[in-house]
């Protein structure tokens, strides 16, 4: 099912036919997902979106991951003499905190929506201006976005992060199993355990996500802060 769902969205982004997303409203896990897998977006002002995988004990593995990497730390990478690690930092701390855009606007600063997606003020037009877009693209003959390899910073950032999640650990921040989610979180944003940084196809980034997602909800933790939320619709912290 997981798999599924990638290969949706990964089937969105680079489909035949143009694919405008029109979100609203609150856009939560799989439906940020499914909003950063289209080709261009036409947002409401009053978008909340958030990757908040983690309130369950689980990270983002519906493509969430790989297309955060690609959109916020691609860009930086690709000019001279970037330091990865700046950038690597907000993008997890962005998921290990589960933080939710409070408008459109702060949709764009987190990278779930992109500075060329459109915002409209009155929600009433929204469907109506993407399927005009839609229709553009599809006159001008606009062909998908190519596949873009993602930047891996490799086991040096990976360990840097996880340092990071002790000392939160030991200050009393976090759980233990918080740093378990966490630091599953920080092996799949760096490409896992790779000597050097690397550009790596996107799948080898999707099958990190599916992994550690599989393993997360195979422990007893992660499946009581799932039954937690269904039966309460609170987070535990456990």
């Amino acid at each position: 099912m997981v798999k599924s769902l990638q290969q949706l969205t990964f089937n969105l982004r680079h489909a035949p036919k143009p694919v405008v997303t029109a979100p609203h409203q609150r856009v939560l896990g799989g439906g940020v997902e499914m909003t950063m897998g289209g080709w261009t977006a036409v947002a409401d002002h009053e978008t909340y979106m958030g990757l908040v995988e983690v309130g369950v004990g689980l990270i983002p593995a519906g493509g969430g991951c790989k297309e955060t990497l690609r959109r916020r730390v691609n860009p930086v990478m690709k000019t001279a003499n970037a330091d990865v690690v700046p950038i690597m930092q907000e993008v997890f701390e962005q998921l290990a905190t589960a933080k939710v855009g409070t408008s459109a606007w702060e949709d764009r600063d987190l990278g779930y929506l992109l500075d060329t997606d459109i915002v409209v003020m009155n929600s009433d037009h929204r469907l109506a201006k993407a399927k005009q877009i839609a229709l553009q693209l599809a006159a001008a003959g606009a062909r998908p976005p190519e596949v873009e390899k993602i930047y891996a910073a490799g086991r040096d950032v990976l360990s840097a992060l996880k340092l990071g999640l002790k000392s939160f650990v030991w200050a009393g921040y976090a759980t233990e199993h918080d740093a378990v989610i966490g630091e599953k979180l920080a092996y799949v944003l760096t490409g896992g355990d790779l000597s050097a940084p690397a550009w790596v196809d996107p799948w080898y980034i999707l099958d990190l996500e599916r992994e550690a997602f599989l393993s997360l909800l195979g422990t007893e933790k992660t499946q009581a802060r799932i039954m937690h939320m269904l039966q309460t619709g609170k987070p535990l912290r456990n």
